[in-house]
């Protein structure tokens, strides 16, 4: 996937990039670099980049005078990335990993304060929150502050960290289920490294004294629903997207925390769109319940445990839901992974047929709503559209 991007990215821009990964450089991401020979080469591939869609790039200084165009994954980490380089961050110390994870580096993000700085730790409605990033992959946590009576209401201890599933709009702070037992032991872990670093007591107090950096909520949220790719999580009566977040996302999270770190950069849209991962991500979005993840040509749906009320937690499950999308005639299986996996290719099909479905249910009722003297026109497009739609079905 690295060797296609690398080659597109010389065909764009007529020039040679390589590849950095995120624990070779200061910033702790990963990027493209090309090492440019003087300001009029860096604004040619400038201009070149600009012409496609959905391209992250920006200018890396270097203390002898020379600059590189880098192209980046995302906004965060080109953000990331000029906050260190342009000295918004008032202690460089924040920008060092407080840890691992599986051999991975623990990050802890760069959140834009209301004072136009950057701070690890922020205050949000009266809370700390953290954003760990881990393998590029973005988690909130927060103290709980006990000022909505947890404590006493459902046996939950304020003064400690715990890990959320996003932030809404709203303020809504989407938390675990079962606050007081992990779903993964990562997301313990991850406590025990902010409780070292960060003592909760101490924080939970400085968060309601006014004491720590309040966040600038849209940097905030941009930052905490990153991985959340269906946009800002609702907030606590819409269960359907809470059960979302928790079996499909969050998994997904996880699963990459526990991976080796990738030697590429993971575009699912634009110009460097790896193909495999945009199908990925579409399938994420249907209405399969299930830990989805790609591995070569293959997307396994993968079991998630303990999940009342849906079809997410035995394979069985996942069968059920898939049979009734009438993809089982494509299972592959393996001895090294538990679950089901899919070729890419044939999920790529059954999404271009559910677009098209949907297409048909859109002119169908357009159809409908013709003035009566278009009767005419009407029966016969119906009876066209009614036609393809059986072809499609069968």
């Amino acid at each position: 996937m690295q060797q296609r991007q690398l080659e597109k990215l010389s065909q764009m821009t007529g020039v040679d990039f390589n590849f950095v990964p995120a624990n070779k450089n200061q910033f702790g991401v990963k990027y493209y670099e090309h090492r440019c020979l003087n300001d009029d080469e860096y604004f040619k591939i400038a201009g070149d980049l600009n012409q496609y869609e959905n391209v992250i790039y920006t200018c890396l200084e270097y203390p002898d005078g020379t600059s590189s165009i880098v192209v980046l994954q995302n906004n965060l980490d080109k953000k990331r990335l000029e906050n260190i380089l342009w000295g918004r961050v008032g202690d460089l110390e924040q920008t060092k990993p407080i840890g691992k994870i599986h051999g991975n580096d623990v990050f802890l993000d760069l959140i834009k304060t209301q004072t136009n700085q950057c701070a690890t730790i922020v205050s949000h409605s009266n809370r700390a929150v953290a954003v760990v990033v881990i393998n590029g992959h973005r988690l909130p946590f927060y103290v709980s502050s006990g000022i909505s009576g947890k404590d006493t209401e459902y046996g939950i201890p304020s003064g400690k960290w715990y890990p959320l599933q996003g932030i809404s709009r709203a303020g809504w702070l989407n938390k675990m289920p079962e606050m007081n037992k992990s779903t993964y032991q990562e997301l313990d872990q991850i406590c025990e490294m902010l409780e070292q670093k960060f003592p909760a007591k101490i924080f939970k107090q400085r968060a309601l004294n006014g004491d720590i950096p309040v966040a600038d909520n849209t940097a905030l949220l941009e930052s905490a629903n990153n991985d959340f790719i269906e946009g800002t999580p609702l907030n606590e009566l819409i269960s359907y997207q809470y059960y979302r977040n928790h079996i499909i996302y969050l998994p997904a999270i996880i699963e990459e925390w526990c991976s080796a770190p990738k030697d590429f950069l993971e575009i699912t849209n634009g110009a460097l769109q790896i193909y495999e991962l945009n199908i990925l991500e579409k399938i994420r979005k249907t209405n399969i319940m299930a830990n989805s993840v790609l591995n070569g040509d293959v997307i396994w749906f993968k079991p998630v445990p303990n999940q009342l009320e849906t079809d997410a937690e035995t394979i069985q499950g996942i069968q059920e839901q898939l049979d009734r999308l009438n993809v089982s005639s494509v299972y592959v299986s393996s001895d090294k992974y538990i679950g089901i996996g899919v070729p890419v290719d044939k999920l790529d099909n059954f999404l271009h047929n559910k677009q098209t479905q949907k297409d048909f249910t859109t002119a169908a009722k357009k159809l409908e709503e013709l003035p009566h003297k278009q009767d005419k026109e009407k029966s016969f497009m119906k009876m066209f559209i009614d036609k393809v739609k059986n072809i499609i079905e069968s």
